[in-house]
């Protein structure tokens, strides 16, 4: 046992030798894209320290900034941190549960298999008092696509309290999706706003951003309460609702030790999130409490399936390929003791409804003398193959792929690191790019697979290409999500027809898997929710002094 983790150290140590042959890539360094796949990384060095807070706030860390509080423009899960303790949905739902819980909503009919009619309560008023109607409901649902990909095909107001929602599929769980996902607020509020919620805000939840000094770009953003709340009926108030804090600053702390050290000496309450190789130093101290979320990041890989790549029509290159990959190795430097190797192609026990433990086979345990045998299998020589692996600029992601790197290089495969930033990453990582042979993808895993893991990763009518992400036009592999997307389509058997089949044909790789951790003083803080199992609502945090 000891030689094995010797060589994994090894391992480590060679890859991060290797940083120096990465090629960087161009690209906005503010932008990304995909909330969960940066766990506050991306500033190594930034000097950020924790904004003074007023008496008694309670003053959360978060490793993000915003670029606007408009609720419905893209962001990293950092802004929905702040947007709903703005703004609410329709509905919510805890990832691996079918379960909604009405927030707006008062119920809803479903008048064929992708129709909906939505019926909201006719009572609610924002935090400046403006009635929500349907024609808010509309507003936002707009507003929103505007900026995000949707299933939604058409949303209408039938009257003022009812919302006619169509969409373009019939898969499980898309409707569940999109009215959990939406932020509504008053079209009136928007258009009265100065500057359309981009540094003041004015959602249904009973605090609002003023804007000025309370909202410092890349430093702090203070939510005050209004002392009214439009739901009054107790019984029925999501707890995800909950208004306990007179006022909420949130320090933005990028660089992850500025984060440890602010929830340490107490110039924050409560650190949204601490950097694994910093949990046991953070554990250690006896007034401070770590809480575990479940992350619903799929922590894998895609290989690219254009016809120019060399993945393509060639099973036993891309078996070959994950087959050298240590991913034992990988959860061990990119977790600190935290992590863990993947034993599925894809997929949470925990949040991915349908999910199957006959699942747990460890598909493609690390075995480098099968991935030699496989490369000449596949026609290529030792050193005859090269290829790119696309990353973005997070530090953990980073450290996959060099461990990734020095695997295919110690089974003969010659492997480029081409690490890029932002909205640059986003655009290469579609197959069709040509950018990359080996991408991350990271979509979450949480609720129905037809909602965002396999959706995002295999269903060809998602892209203008008409390819999957990794640019594959694999017909079975369409019917077989058809089966799944279809009405009464969300069976057992299909779920697990569609994991085999991808599991057979090595298209994608889950490598390891990384819960992420808040901090909180113990002494201070008294109870708090966890929304969608992905983060802490700041609004539902109880101080006890």
């Amino acid at each position: 046992m000891a030689g094995k983790k010797v060589k994994r150290m090894l391992a480590v140590l060679l890859a991060g030798a290797m940083v120096v042959s990465t090629a960087a890539c161009g690209g906005n360094k503010d932008a990304d894209t995909k909330s969960s796949t940066d766990s506050g990384d991306g500033a190594a060095g930034q000097e950020t320290v924790a904004a003074e807070g007023e008496e008694g706030a309670l003053v959360v860390g978060i490793y993000g900034g915003l670029d606007s509080l408009n609720p419905w423009t893209s962001g990293r899960i950092t802004k929905d941190m702040v947007t709903y303790v703005l703004y609410e949905t329709l509905a919510s739902c805890q990832s691996g549960s079918k379960d909604l819980d009405n927030i707006l909503m008062k119920g809803f009919e479903k008048v064929d298999d992708n129709t909906f009619d939505v019926e909201i309560y006719d009572y609610i008023k924002d935090a400046e008092g403006n009635a929500i109607t349907a024609a808010d409901v509309v507003f936002s649902f707009e507003q929103y696509m505007q900026n995000w990909a949707t299933t939604v095909e058409a949303v209408t107001a039938k009257d003022d309290y009812h919302v006619e929602l169509k969409l373009n599929t019939t898969a499980a769980g898309a409707f569940e999706y999109i009215v959990c996902k939406v932020p509504i607020a008053s079209e009136k509020a928007y258009n009265d706003s100065a500057d359309q919620f981009a540094s003041t805000s004015c959602g249904t939840l009973p605090y609002t951003v003023a804007g000025g000094k309370d909202y410092v770009n890349g430093t702090k953003i203070v939510a005050r309460k209004t002392g009214t709340y439009w739901q009054t009926d107790e019984s029925l108030i999501y707890p995800g609702s909950a208004a306990n804090a007179e006022v909420i600053q949130f320090d933005i702390l990028e660089e992850p030790t500025q984060m440890a050290l602010a929830v340490e000496e107490g110039r924050i309450q409560f650190a949204q999130y601490i950097d694994p190789s910093l949990l046991d130093e953070v554990a250690a101290k006896d007034n401070l409490e770590l809480c575990m979320v479940p992350s619903s990041e799929d922590r894998g890989i895609m290989l690219c399936m254009t016809e120019d790549s060399p993945f393509y029509d060639n099973l036993a290159l891309r078996q070959a390929v994950l087959y050298a990959i240590d991913n034992e190795a990988v959860a061990e430097a990119c977790g600190y003791g935290y992590g863990s190797p993947s034993i599925v192609t894809c997929g949470n026990a925990d949040l991915t409804i349908g999910y199957d433990s006959s699942w747990e086979t460890k598909p493609y345990d690390y075995d480098p003398d099968k991935a030699r045998e496989l490369l000449k299998e596949a026609g290529y020589d030792e050193g005859k193959l090269h290829l790119r692996l696309l990353c973005n600029n997070n530090k953990t992601i980073t450290t996959m792929w060099q461990i990734i790197q020095a695997n295919l290089l110690d089974v003969g495969i010659d492997a480029e690191l081409n690490v890029c930033e932002g909205t640059t990453y986003g655009s290469y990582r579609d197959g069709t790019s040509g950018q990359y042979e080996l991408a991350y993808a990271g979509p979450g895993n949480g609720g129905y697979v037809t909602s965002d893991l396999w959706n995002t990763l295999f269903n060809r009518k998602n892209y203008a290409s008409g390819a999957t992400w990794a640019g594959a036009k694999d017909d079975k592999l369409q019917e077989l999500y058809d089966k799944i997307a279809a009405p009464d389509g969300y069976t057992q058997d299909n779920i697990n027809a569609f994991y085999e089949y991808i599991t057979d044909n090595a298209y994608y790789y889950r490598i390891y898997d990384l819960p992420e951790y808040a901090a909180y003083d113990k002494e201070a803080v008294s109870g708090y929710f966890v929304d969608w199992n992905r983060f802490i609502r700041a609004n539902t945090i109880a101080l006890s002094k």
